[in-house]
């Protein structure tokens, strides 16, 4: 779990890159309409949860600095009986300032008043702020029927002598590297995302719906330690795992076929991410071991590769080279530009709060980063697709991966399979 103490300490530092004379404000958001009378289930902005520790709709964060003084206040909705016996347990203000470390807790209904003070003010250590801070996102539900984009329109109307300021970048910075307590985060939401992939391979079996295996999973982990998914399981076997993100996993698993997973435990809000292709049989046919073999080396050599000041694209072109010279020499493909046919993604994105967590892609990368390495090759005219993903930490001497304790190898996963298959 993560201390309260660094929240606070990330608060510190994001005030520290604003300008004096400045306020932020951060918006947890609000459900948006599913259907008729359905919303989505709520999450509340990353950003502000990774500022505040808090996880409830219609929270606000505001942060005030002036010339050499801060202030935080924090909005939440006030305790109402009726809304708590149809949706459940709200915060009290106690438990918000226990939460999150932050004092100065008011309910949400006061935040446009207080807010308007702050503006206006002339009088205060805090008076006279001329930057307003906010995250510019416009897929934002921040109220009934209000979007942050319409918001920030409104504002600038009404305060039009004010900087308007996209807080999203500095936050970014501060995200994409991690501190020591959510590498630890990110670690057992892996652990518990290897649990549920062994329970798979101790089940595979032919003439069995591949929706099985992405309940089997969650499940699983629900089982191991309540833990949410990372994202909705992809689970696809045979020609179904040429699809990216195959959506709809309705096909029989076939016992000559591989089937790819592509999954994750969620640990106190940090997301694992792992890909990883098994036989259905227990056995890799001559040809598969091949693909395999090639996706396999290509994701062991990213491992080696990475490390600070390269950058993703960099890696990705490595990739590509890496890819269709091996493709080649088994002669899958006629010649080397024939691989864009065969991998057609990214070799990586940054991991955490986020599955694809936000990041500057083209900047180097540098220690503290944890990012995904996933080659992949896909034929769909031989009904295979390999995708074989870890999660590596990039450390000062080059990097670590977080997810090595997941087998990979053909001898581990043959030997595993057949000597656990129920």
């Amino acid at each position: 779990m993560i201390s309260v103490s660094e929240f606070k300490e990330r608060r510190r530092k994001l005030l520290d890159k604003m300008e004096d004379f400045s306020v932020a404000v951060l918006f947890a958001g609000t459900s948006k309409k599913q259907s008729a009378d359905d919303t989505c289930p709520f999450l509340a902005n990353r950003n502000f949860y990774y500022l505040t520790n808090i996880e409830q709709e219609n929270s606000v964060l505001i942060l005030l600095k002036g010339c050499g003084n801060t202030k935080e206040y924090l909005f939440i909705s006030e305790y109402d009986e009726v809304k708590e016996k149809w949706y459940g347990k709200r915060l009290t203000t106690f438990e918000a300032i226990k939460l999150s470390g932050i004092e100065n807790v008011l309910y949400v209904n006061s935040f446009d008043s207080m807010f308007g003070m702050i503006l206006n003010d002339k009088n205060s250590s805090f008076s006279n702020i001329s930057n307003i801070y906010l995250d510019f996102d416009s897929e934002q539900k921040i109220g009934n029927n209000i979007f942050i984009e319409t918001y920030i329109n409104n504002l600038k109307l009404n305060y039009d002598t004010k900087n308007f300021i996209d807080i999203f970048p500095l936050i970014v910075r501060l995200r994409m590297v991690k501190s020591k307590q959510e590498i630890e985060e990110m670690k057992e939401a892996i652990a518990k995302t290897n649990i549920g992939l062994r329970e798979i391979m101790k089940n595979l079996k032919e003439d069995t719906y591949e929706y099985k295996y992405a309940a089997l999973f969650f499940y699983t982990i629900q089982d191991y330690d309540y833990s949410p998914l990372s994202f909705p399981t992809i689970c696809a076997s045979g020609v179904n795992a040429t699809c990216l993100h195959y959506p709809t996993p309705l096909a029989k698993t076939n016992k000559n076929d591989l089937i790819l997973l592509d999954l994750g435990a969620k640990n106190n809000g940090y997301c694992a991410d792992i890909s990883r292709t098994y036989p259905i049989s227990g056995k890799f046919s001559e040809l598969q071991k091949t693909i395999y073999s090639i996706v396999l080396g290509c994701n062991k050599m990213v491992i080696e590769t990475i490390k600070p000041g390269i950058t993703i694209r960099e890696l990705n072109d490595l990739v590509i080279d890496f890819l269709a010279t091996h493709c080649l020499k088994a002669n899958l493909i006629k010649c080397k530009e024939d691989i864009k046919k065969y991998y057609f993604h990214n070799i990586s994105h940054h991991i955490g709060l986020d599955t694809h967590d936000i990041s500057f892609r083209d900047l180097p990368l540098e220690p503290g980063n944890i990012i995904s390495d996933e080659p992949g090759l896909y034929f769909k005219e031989l009904g295979i697709g390999v995708r074989i993903e870890d999660d590596i930490l990039v450390t000062e001497e080059g990097s670590f991966n977080l997810s090595g304790n997941i087998i990979k190898e053909i001898s581990e996963i043959e030997k595993f399979i057949s000597r656990n298959k129920k």
